[in-house]
């Protein structure tokens, strides 16, 4: 079984399982028209991918014996999942196991902004201890934390905010079915078919949706202009859900508070990203998922279940079994 890997795998351990089971061509950079001249000369099983490494309909068109492709995380958007549907090849994603990890990173950036974590640490390591004077953090108690969008990592986030820090939980569902109702009466939350509402009254906004067609460019100016001026707002999603000009726009004209950012719509960011120009905007290098306990155990299964998908085993984490 042959198969190209592109980029490193999250964690070694994964990739001395893949060596273990399978000959592997690994590709250090992604290298559109490399990857396709190998794909064209050689027999090859499987593709197995990190962001910022793509699956675009070019190379697509050169698997012409590729049983089957697999990104590394939950996260679809640098794989092009219709094109590779209509030529007829399963593309798996990983299971949700970096679920805990992305919510802690997610509540890691919650308190460095409400607190101002990054701008202390900055001033008093350069002797500035009076920095403090006159400067106030925030509580979490009894504010109000809004979710957009609630799965798995919202409801970890949730759970852990409303039973750790007291806070009130609202969050926007686009469809409230009875099941998502029982999930959200068993951890106090209140759900809420109004994404205005979450950003009108919440003092914590937190992003918890995928990145599709509808969803791109969707948190936008409309949204920061009902935002309350001591709000915060966190990105541990996909970066290209927010309006990243607007979003700069709205913190320089304090629109509201602060943000927190692991997720850039262009990963990785140009060197001039206009984030890294902005003191309220706290960034992070999209590691939101990769403790390293989710990296290891994410990065063995999903070898593993691309092993059975190329052997033809229908799973669960193919995302296009059933288009």
């Amino acid at each position: 079984m042959h198969i190209v890997q592109i980029l490193p795998m999250y964690h070694p351990d994964g990739e001395e399982l893949l060596n273990r089971l399978a000959y592997v061509t690994k590709f250090e950079q992604f290298d559109e028209s490399k990857i396709i001249r190998f794909l064209n000369n050689h027999v090859v099983d499987g593709i197995i991918l990190r962001a910022p490494a793509k699956i675009t309909p070019a190379i697509l068109d050169a698997c012409q014996h590729v049983k089957a492709i697999s990104g590394a995380g939950v996260g679809l958007d640098n794989i092009d999942v219709d094109y590779a549907t209509r030529k007829g090849i399963p593309v798996l994603h990983a299971p949700k196991i970096n679920s805990q990890a992305t919510a802690e990173h997610a509540i890691s950036l919650i308190l460095a902004t409400m607190k101002n974590i990054v701008t202390f640490h900055k001033e008093t390591k350069k002797g500035n201890y009076d920095y403090r004077d006159g400067k106030f953090t925030i509580e979490l108690k009894d504010k109000k934390l809004g979710l957009i969008g609630f799965g798995s990592i919202a409801q970890k986030v949730a759970k852990i905010m409303r039973y750790g820090f007291e806070m009130d939980v609202l969050a926007y569902v686009r469809n409230n079915h009875l099941e998502r109702q029982k999930i959200a009466d068993s951890i106090d939350v209140n759900l809420t078919t109004s994404m205005e509402q979450v950003f009108r009254e919440c003092d914590v906004i937190s992003l918890h949706i995928p990145l599709t067609d509808e969803t791109k460019e969707l948190i936008d100016s409309d949204f920061f202009n009902l935002m309350k001026p001591n709000a915060v707002l966190i990105n541990t999603a996909r970066g290209g859900i927010v309006h990243e000009k607007d979003l700069v726009d709205a913190l320089k004209n304090r629109k509201f508070l602060r943000a927190g950012v692991d997720v850039f719509s262009n990963e990785p960011p140009s060197s001039s990203h206009p984030f890294f120009e902005v003191e309220q905007i706290i960034v992070t290098p999209h590691i939101g998922g990769i403790s390293q306990e989710a990296a290891k155990a994410t990065s063995e299964i999903i070898v593993k279940n691309l092993i059975k998908a190329i052997d033809g085993e229908d799973m669960h984490t193919i995302a296009n079994r059933q288009r």
